[in-house]
């Protein structure tokens, strides 16, 4: 009897790690994938991350911090709201340290894994002062891109310096602007919605910009981009960025973010979070 094997999984395996030549940069299709709904999570959330095992890292409206495991079962809270204020993002890279950003104080807060609180590093007090994101290094430690002198910089858990890149300013005609930082697959990836995907080692080298500007709720995975509009997620292979659109599920309410990750899609509307499987 003949097998058939599910297309978006061989494409996860195949067109990601070894990659397809008859799909080009210039290929318009949309997939219509069959995304199957498998749960909807109700709830105020304003934000959302999920690690590698499928725990869900949900904010709150109220700014409370909740950690949900995959089968909807809440498991911590983290509701130390008044100290910072509004979380700006969530690192959870490292599901048994997450990093909790406050841009508004310029304070990074570690959790363990049932959100209680471990540690923090305040910014002001090192002479950093403008900070949009932060990211669990490959190492345990954290990338912070400085927009003021416009460096990337490595910072144990007590905030010092281990590392910084040269001045963006040197390289660049116009410095990026960071959206958010990804470690993954032995680079270092600062994405700028204006200019596209920054690419550099773990020691400053420029790699190369990925010249990507109409997407949103960036990820890496499997050695691919994966990044959505209103309407479309796009797969970009990052060795030739060959690329696979897909439509994604069309819902009554306006979607607010959105994750693929671990064969699954998350979709974050006003009311809830939407997870759907790959038929």
């Amino acid at each position: 009897m003949a097998r058939f094997f599910n297309p978006f999984i061989i494409f996860i395996f195949f067109f990601c790690n070894q990659g397809f030549a008859q799909f080009s940069q210039t290929d318009t299709s949309i997939i219509q994938q069959p995304f199957k709904l498998e749960q909807i999570l109700k709830g105020d959330f304003t934000a959302f991350n999920v690690d590698a095992i499928g725990n869900i890292y949900a904010t709150t409206q109220t700014d409370q911090l909740k950690k949900i495991k995959p089968d909807g079962t809440m498991v911590a809270v983290y509701n130390d709201v008044k100290r910072f204020g509004k979380i700006s993002t969530i690192d959870v890279h490292n599901p048994l340290k997450v990093l909790v950003y406050y841009k508004n104080y310029s304070a990074i807060v570690m959790l363990d894994k049932l959100l209680s609180f471990r540690n923090q590093i305040e910014l002001k007090p090192l002479q950093i002062f403008d900070v949009n994101t932060a990211a669990t290094a490959y190492d345990n430690n954290i990338w912070i891109y400085d927009e003021q002198n416009f460096k990337i910089k490595k910072l144990d858990d007590k905030g010092l310096l281990l590392l910084e890149f040269a001045d963006l300013r040197t390289l660049f005609d116009i410095a990026p602007s960071a959206e958010k930082i990804i470690d993954e697959d032995n680079q270092l990836y600062l994405i700028d919605k204006e200019q596209g995907v920054f690419v550099f080692d773990y020691y400053g080298a420029f790699n190369r910009l990925i010249p990507i500007k109409d997407l949103n709720n960036i990820t890496i995975e499997k050695k691919c981009l994966i990044g959505f509009t209103h309407t479309i997620m796009e797969v970009i292979q990052l060795n030739n960025l060959a690329s696979i659109k897909y439509a994604l599920p069309v819902l009554s309410e306006k979607i607010k973010s959105l994750k693929f990750i671990n064969n699954k899609l998350y979709i974050l509307t006003q009311t809830s979070l939407n997870i759907y499987r790959i038929d």
